[in-house]
C-alpha cells in the first residue's frame, strides 16, 4: 500500500524539480527491490533503492554480524529499449542463495561467509550458522554502511541490530525502512540525455561477452513455455496443504 501511494507521488515530485526522495517506514521487506526502481525507470526516470536486514553480515576485517544483507537496486530509463535494471546484496551472496546451495548440497565460494569459530569455509550451511562477508572486502562493505544509513538512518527506522533486537522471533521479516530516490535525466542533463546514453549503451553491448543488468529477467519474462521447479520445493509446497 505504501508503495502503490508512494510511487507515483515520487514520479510527480521528481519530474517537477528533478530528484526526489520517498522514506517507506514500517514496513517489513522480504521480496526484490527491482520493482520499484523498474516502475521509475518506465516512466522515464532513474531509480535507485535500498533496505537494511537482519544482521547476517560483518563489517570487513571483523567477525561479528552487523550489517544485513543490505540490498541496492538501480534502474536506468531507456526510451525505446528495457532498462537497466540491477538488484543486488551488498553480502558475497544472499543469504536465500546460501541456503539454497546448503540444501542442494553445493558448496559456495570461498569469501562468501565464516563459519561459526570465524573460519573461511565453503560449506553453506556453516556460514548460515556463522556470518557472510561482504562482497569485495572493504569495498562492499562501504556500501553496505551507506545502505544502513540511508535505509535507517535517513528514514529513522531500525538499524539492523535493532531490528535483532526488536524481533518477535515470528520467523517472519523485521520491521525497517526502505528508501527510493527518483531522478530525472530530462531535468538534470537536459535535451539530448536519451541520445547521448544510448550512444555508451550501444559501445557498452558492442564489446564480445557484455550482457546489460536485467537483461536475462526482460527475456524470460517474454518465455511462456514450460519451467523446470526443484523436486524438494514442490515437496515442500505439497505437505504445507
Amino acid at each position: 500500500m505504501a508503495q502503490s501511494i508512494g510511487l507515483p507521488a515520487l514520479v510527480e515530485a521528481t519530474n517537477q524539480i528533478g530528484i526526489g526522495a520517498l522514506s517507506l517506514v514500517g514496513v517489513h521487506h522480504f521480496a526484490a527491490l527491482w520493482p520499484e526502481t523498474e516502475y521509475l525507470a518506465d516512466r522515464g526516470l532513474v531509480g535507485i533503492a535500498c533496505t537494511a536486514y537482519m544482521p547476517s553480515v560483518a563489517p570487513a576485517g571483523s567477525k561479528e554480524a552487523l550489517f544485513g544483507t543490505n540490498p541496492l537496486s538501480f534502474a536506468w530509463p531507456r526510451p525505446g529499449h528495457d532498462p537497466v535494471v540491477y538488484d543486488m546484496a551488498t553480502a558475497s551472496m544472499a543469504m536465500g542463495d546460501v541456503q539454497i546451495a546448503a540444501r542442494d548440497g553445493r558448496e559456495v565460494p570461498l569469501g562468501t561467509g565464516l563459519d561459526e569459530n570465524g573460519q573461511l569455509t565453503t560449506d553453506p550451511a556453516a556460514i548460515a550458522k556463522g556470518v557472510l562477508l561482504p562482497f569485495g572486502g572493504y569495498k562492499g562493505s562501504a556500501i553496505a554502511l551507506m545502505v544502513e544509513l540511508l535505509a535507517a538512518g535517513m528514514t529513522g527506522e531500525q538499524f539492523s541490530f535493532e531490528a535483532r533486537e526488536t524481533d518477535n522471533k515470528d520467523g517472519g521479516p523485521p520491521r525497517g525502512g526502505e528508501m527510493i530516490i527518483g531522478l530525472s535525466p530530462a531535468v538534470i542533463a537536459g535535451d539530448g540525455w536519451q541520445d547521448h546514453v544510448e550512444g555508451f549503451m550501444q559501445k557498452m553491448t558492442a564489446i564480445d561477452g557484455v550482457r546489460m543488468p536485467g537483461a536475462r529477467r526482460h527475456k524470460n519474462r517474454l518465455n511462456k513455455g514450460p519451467r523446470q521447479i526443484n523436486t524438494a520445493l514442490i515437496e515442500t509446497i505439497n505437505s504445507l496443504l
